[in-house]
């Protein structure tokens, strides 16, 4: 180890300076175990464990299309181990996550003058953050997504960061492979190409990248744009876009005749959409559950989805201002800490949310491989189930991390709720944002302030308002917050040694 740390001064560095976050991440993801000690199982993971309740109970090898691909292949070796997916899940997902702490640390130590002084901090508020503690308890594709990002943006910072064309090709695996793992598990992530695209253009990469190298790209890319459902985003689109139904032309009117009054509303009180979105979200989805619009609930799933994108279409196109004033309401209001609902950390949730999964569209079969449940043996009662779940209601621990979750989040809101202009912190955000943007920082950190910009817009364009779309990038802004005392201890010490 001695002669490895010796040839490897920067990793060195990184891993010891990042023990006091792991310390700190492991301690909070420990109590979290002892009072929870299966994931979280969630209206979302029903899907994800499809495939790994295909293999096992009917040897059928099927991925949904909406989930494909890569976590649902992640989850089913878990799902095989005694114990239960959900035990094995609650250990592995946080080890992970401590794990993607390290590139956001070589980050700092690679780019920054202070990194002494700002690399424990930032790794620490990343260990602590609630909101990536809970989805790494919880059997969901989010937390993998948001742990290649960290290591994807530390994979782009060892790359574009060195002068040796030959080692810059070297560690661009670094960056190539989280970021195929990023793509191929939630379709946002394609939502980062053309940021990608941009930066690489930006950095000159022909200049340094060989065949092999774009050739990994270019089927990466393609492999890509086979992620996610058609079907989901004709449907998301057209949420989106449902106050700006064109009323009055001939395209499908008899459709819109039927939501004429319903189309008005929304758009009238379009300023508060964002947060009255729902039932038009819950109604797209499956317009059969509302036989009052007849002519909509008759349509089938084939016809349904060419319907949406004539609809969306047309509106996007008469009014695309509108359109954009739509998803940046929806970026306003998930970006703050607080609107991560820190509830989900109360005592009783878990059981409260197992009552439906319980009772609901999950088969005997999966609840048994997720919780570890022979199929010899007596399936438990709901009740038996739920104390399972939260062993430990009443302890002084689960009380904590409550107060712990909402003590953490209180500072950290980027958009004031008042006045509804940046916060401090968002103020500070913004101006991390336009120091990344110059040198010595564009070819590292700017191309990925460009890069979640137009992530977050887009995301927002076909997403409802959620914080989850926005905690990816939640390490990327420490490391904007970062950059504002990075910036003034270089000018104090005029650029002097990072070492």
């Amino acid at each position: 180890m001695r002669t490895w740390f010796k040839k490897h001064p920067l990793l060195r560095d990184v891993l010891l300076w990042t023990i006091p976050a792991l310390l700190f991440g492991a301690v909070l993801r420990l109590i979290l175990i002892y009072t929870s000690p299966y994931a979280f199982f969630g209206a979302d993971s029903r899907s994800f464990m499809g495939f790994s309740n295909g293999v096992m109970t009917d040897f059928y090898f099927s991925i949904n299309e909406k989930r494909r691909y890569l976590y649902p292949l992640f989850v089913f070796p878990f799902s095989l181990l005694p114990g239960g997916t959900l035990r094995w899940l609650a250990w592995v997902q946080p080890l992970l996550g401590l794990a993607s702490l390290l590139p956001i640390a070589y980050i700092i130590r690679r780019s920054f003058v202070s990194w002494r002084w700002t690399i424990i901090p930032v790794t620490a508020l990343l260990a602590g953050m609630p909101v990536f503690m809970w989805f790494e308890h919880e059997l969901i594709a989010d937390p993998i997504f948001f742990q290649a990002m960290n290591w994807t943006l530390g994979g782009w910072v060892a790359w574009t960061s060195q002068r040796e064309p030959a080692r810059a090709c070297r560690l661009w695996w670094w960056f190539l492979i989280p970021f195929a793992i990023l793509l191929l598990t939630k379709p946002a992530g394609k939502l980062l190409w053309p940021g990608v695209i941009i930066g690489l253009a930006l950095i000159l990469a022909w200049r340094i990248l060989k065949w092999r190298e774009w050739t990994a790209l270019g089927a990466i890319f393609l492999a890509s744009l086979t992620v996610g459902d058609n079907n989901q985003s004709s449907w998301l689109l057209y949420t989106s876009a449902f106050p700006l139904t064109q009323l009055d032309t001939p395209l499908h009117a008899e459709y819109k005749a039927e939501i004429h009054d319903w189309v008005t509303e929304k758009r009238s009180r379009l300023s508060t959409y964002n947060k009255e979105d729902d039932e038009i979200h819950d109604f797209l989805r499956s317009p059969g559950d509302s036989p009052q619009y007849k002519l909509w609930s008759r349509l089938s799933k084939d016809e349904r989805d060419p319907l949406y994108r004539d609809l969306a279409r047309e509106g996007i196109l008469a009014r695309p201002d509108l359109f954009a004033r739509i998803a940046l309401q929806r970026l306003a209001g998930s970006c703050n800490q607080n609107d991560f609902k820190t509830s989900r950390f109360r005592a009783a949730y878990y059981g409260d949310s197992l009552h439906e999964q319980y009772y609901g569209p999950p088969e005997e079969s999966m609840l048994r491989i997720a919780f570890g449940i022979p199929r010899q043996a007596p399936y438990p009662s709901y009740e038996e189930l739920r104390t399972r779940v939260m062993p430990r209601p009443d302890a002084f621990l689960t009380r904590f991390y409550l107060k712990y979750a909402d003590a953490y989040q209180a500072p950290g809101d980027l958009i004031d709720r008042t006045s509804g202009w940046p916060a401090p912190l968002g103020w500070a955000t913004l101006l991390g944002m336009a120091l990344s943007l110059v040198p010595p920082f564009l070819r590292t950190l700017g191309i990925w302030t460009i890069a979640f910009a137009g992530y977050l817009f887009a995301v927002y364009l076909v997403g409802i308002e959620n914080h989850r779309y926005f905690a990816l990038v939640w390490p990327f802004v420490l490391l904007l917050l970062a950059l504002i005392p990075e910036t003034a201890w270089r000018g104090i010490t005029r650029n002097g040694d990072r070492n």
